[in-house]
């Protein structure tokens, strides 16, 4: 048998699981920021061979010490292959590494405001659209789409954001 509870009781429980809520979108939001972070070696490496010169591209390679290297032949490149990669690859990847560390940035840093904005019982619409984006990332960030959904679609909650 289950004991009915009083509206300070309901009250007492769904402030504590918005509670949790903001807790698991600050932290959602922090490891996306930092997780976004490695996408800068990315960058930097790919500009860094964006500005090797050609000419350290074709340079032949150096003849080892060791007999067995000799009595073998060095391998010849084939014509189409031989020559530096184009420079404009290099720097297109950048950009696109570049360009998905700031999604990553972005999504983290509203993410980790939706649980703010759950903190103060505000912007219900972004906190709905920051869950179903993190819908997307397997498994913690469909956990907290999901327990966002139940949490603020409880009456109890409906209340607690109609209240502020």
């Amino acid at each position: 048998m289950t004991v009915p509870l009083t509206d300070d009781e309901a009250r007492i429980i769904v402030r504590e699981r918005l509670r949790f809520l903001a807790i698991g979108f600050y932290v959602r939001g922090g490891v996306m920021l930092a997780f976004s972070c490695f996408f800068l070696i990315y960058v930097f490496m790919l500009l860094a061979f964006s500005f090797v010169p050609e000419s350290a591209w074709n340079q032949p390679p150096r003849p080892s010490a060791s007999p067995a290297a000799s009595v073998w032949p060095t391998p010849t490149p084939h014509p189409s292959t031989a020559g530096a990669p184009p420079v404009i690859f290099f720097r297109v990847m950048a950009g696109v590494m570049g360009g998905l560390m700031l999604v990553g940035w972005t999504v983290g840093g509203l993410t980790a405001y939706a649980g703010r904005c759950i903190q103060r019982r505000r912007r219900k619409t972004l906190i709905y659209v920051m869950a179903a984006a993190n819908c997307l990332f397997i498994p913690y960030g469909i956990l907290l789409g999901i327990f966002t959904f139940i949490v603020l679609g409880s009456p109890a909650a409906i209340e607690e954001f109609t209240r502020t």
